[in-house]
């Protein structure tokens, strides 16, 4: 039915309630429920099934439609289960780690109860098979997990430190020194973080689920696996439906326009949803049967959290874990595994569309006509916009549809395009797809906001552009109030101000829905860059650079590369004593100085790939406030003297 008002979707149906390690596995999909339709019903998943299998060593064999060969390094179904279990006893065992010492939140619109942190365990690890009993042990304990990037620096670390106070830390060897210096630049209370665990994971040569062989040290994170005794709290305790939804499992990092991350605090009712919901949507299944994947993309992202870790788990798939994206790496083990689905930022969509190694697997056997990719028959990207004429260039090429996703760190998955088809590519160019099982969607009218019980958010006619709005119980219960830990009375503003009191939340994002209900993104309120999967604050980076002395004033735009598919921040310097009285040789001695600076202050993504641009005052409005608009088009004053930083490389083995 065609719509009236900018408003898709639907509110949920029936969900259980349990914490999110129990509800992963419960089997969810194998019966038919409100979640589940009966053409996506699972087999029961078998204890001996292999779930994660390291990609470098594992070797696959795909037997009968459900049976399967595996040599190598696997985790099966039982063995995470068990291992969490483990994992959860030896946290529990710890001092100072009761999930029942609960710091309570006043109530929000997405969680009337209020939200709920328990003590909470700092998880910084790219992505390898220790991931998966550290953080299923983690929620099956009861306390709240925290996912660090490991491309983070020390600065950044330290900020999360500062607002999580974590009471363990387990981190990867390669981010050691970085932890061990956040740490070190922590104010006041060092009794507190004296006494804090820092377990390590070597991610490179752990040899996990293997026996373990050599000597452990006191760090070493397989002693949470061994440890002796009796917790006074037994793991897997189950939640009621008021605490699962109020009690949080996991916070990720969002950044915002202050500059600043922030803490999104999601339920463990809220990832048991947001998996639920996936499934329910999963119109790649059963066309591909049994579920083969590969797991590049970042477990501590909410796209890799929800669409692969967590997901992969509940429907029995087998995923095959990568550390790194390297496109030979990956290109070969879609053929080696026969992978059925892949999940992918664009940049990863513009290498298989462009890059020449992929045309030896997209060449299709003139006696079979099959190729390389042809076990995949869809693919779903996020993160970031990615042009349709890509898709097209995919789809010819390789043979499957990739096709867009819409979601936040915030919302989880909110919308995804449907159908595997030509077609269907055709029909949804230039929009996100349909809201997800469960998720609301509605554009916002522009005529105000509800800021009081009883009120209602007015929404926009169909194909009138707005604000986005997402209500579902995948939403963020609250953000994590900055000095929530030092005993102040949580400054709940941030939060106030992006939930309406009707409970929508505010995405930033500016579209609109057609009337079939489909969403279209045109443009961004909010003035985060996209890099990639990344967001990137320019009040960070302008924070940075304005910290030089040689810097008079700065601003920080983003420059989209379609080469690329992605942004790439680009700043517009004003130098102290102006730039007339600057040579073209000394301004390419400070951007280099600005370019090392950021370097060594912020994580790679947030380098000024897009250049420096030297110019004679930053476009600001009478309140002070910035003009990127201007910046970024180049407008009179703008235009200045640009200085290139980075070499473009060709692309076409690794991200």
């Amino acid at each position: 039915m065609a719509l009236t008002t900018a408003y898709s979707g639907a509110p949920p149906g029936k969900m259980p309630y349990d914490n999110a390690f129990g509800f992963t596995f419960s089997q969810p999909f194998q019966n038919e429920s409100d979640f589940t339709p009966s053409s996506h019903r699972v087999p029961k998943v078998k204890d001996e099934q292999p779930i994660f299998v390291d990609n470098k060593s594992g070797m696959f064999q795909l037997l009968t439609s459900f049976s399967f060969s595996v040599l190598g390094r696997a985790l099966t179904y039982s063995q995470i289960r068990a291992d969490s279990l483990a994992l959860a006893s030896g946290l529990l065992s710890l001092p100072n780690l009761n999930p029942n010492q609960i710091t309570k939140l006043p109530p929000t619109p997405s969680c009337v109860q209020g939200p709920e942190v328990a003590p909470i365990v700092l998880i910084q690890l790219p992505n390898c098979l220790p991931f998966a009993p550290i953080l299923l042990g983690t929620f099956a304990s009861g306390l709240t997990a925290t996912l660090v990037s490991p491309a983070l620096t020390a600065d950044e670390i330290a900020w999360i430190l500062q607002n999580a106070k974590p009471r363990v830390i387990i981190t990867a060897t390669a981010c050691l020194g970085a932890m061990k210096a956040a740490i070190g630049k922590q104010e006041g209370d060092r009794a507190f973080w004296d006494k804090v665990p820092i377990l390590t994971v070597d991610a490179v040569n752990d040899s996990y689920p293997l026996p373990f062989s050599g000597q452990s040290n006191g760090q070493d994170w397989r002693r949470l696996l061994q440890a002796k005794g009796t917790p006074a709290v037994q793991p897997n305790q189950k939640l009621t439906g008021e605490q699962a939804k109020a009690r949080t499992a996991v916070i990720l990092w969002s950044s915002g326009t202050s500059g600043r991350s922030k803490g999104v605090l999601l339920s463990h009712h809220a990832l048991n949803f947001a998996t639920a919901s996936l499934w329910h949507d999963a119109d790649y299944y059963p066309p591909s049967g049994p579920q083969r994947w590969l797991g590049f993309a970042p477990f501590y992202h909410v796209f890799g959290l929800c669409n692969v870790f967590l997901l992969g788990i509940a429907a029995g798939a087998r995923v095959f874990v990568m550390q790194g994206f390297k496109l030979p790496d990956m290109l070969e083990g879609i053929r080696k595994h026969q992978v059925t689905y892949l999940h992918m930022a664009p940049p990863v969509a513009v290498m298989l569309a462009k890059a020449e190694v992929v045309e030896e697997y997209a060449k299709r056997n003139p006696t079979t006509g099959k190729n390389g990719f042809s076990s995949v028959v869809g693919a779903v990207t996020g993160g970031a916009p990615l042009g349709h004429e890509v898709v097209v260039q995919v789809y010819k090429r390789c043979g499957f549809r990739i096709r867009l996703g819409y979601g936040l760190s915030e919302t989880c998955s909110t919308a995804l395009q449907r159908g595997l088809g030509e077609r269907e590519m055709g029909e949804q160019a230039g929009d996100t797809g349909l809201p997800h099982w469960g998720v609301e969607v509605m554009i916002a009218s522009g005529e105000g906001y509800a800021t009081k019980e009883g009120e209602k958010t007015p929404a926009a006619g169909v194909d009138v552009e707005g604000e986005v709005l997402v209500k579902a119980p995948g939403l963020l219960s609250a953000y994590l109030p900055v000095g929530l830990f030092s005993g102040a009375k949580p400054d709940m503003s941030v939060t106030n101000d992006a939930l309406t009191a009707d409970g929508w939340f505010r995405t930033g994002d500016v579209g609109a829905l057609c009337k079939a209900g489909r969403l279209r993104i045109t443009d961004r309120l909010k003035e985060l860059i996209k890099v990639r999967a990344y967001q990137v604050a320019p009040a960070e980076l302008e924070a940075v650079l304005c910290s030089s002395e040689s810097v008079g004033d700065a601003g920080v735009v983003g420059v989209y590369d379609d080469d690329e598919a992605t942004e790439w921040p680009r700043a517009f310097v004003v130098p102290a004593g102006g730039k007339e009285n600057k040579s073209r040789a000394e301004l390419e001695k400070l951007a280099v100085e600005l370019k090392e600076l950021v370097e060594k202050r912020t994580a790679k993504y947030k380098w000024l790939v897009g250049g420096i641009v030297f110019i004679d005052q930053v476009p600001k409005s009478p309140s002070g406030k910035i003009l990127r608009r201007l910046l970024k088009s180049g407008a009179e004053g703008t235009k200045g003297i640009e200085i290139k930083l980075y070499e473009k490389k060709k692309r076409t083995a690794k991200l």
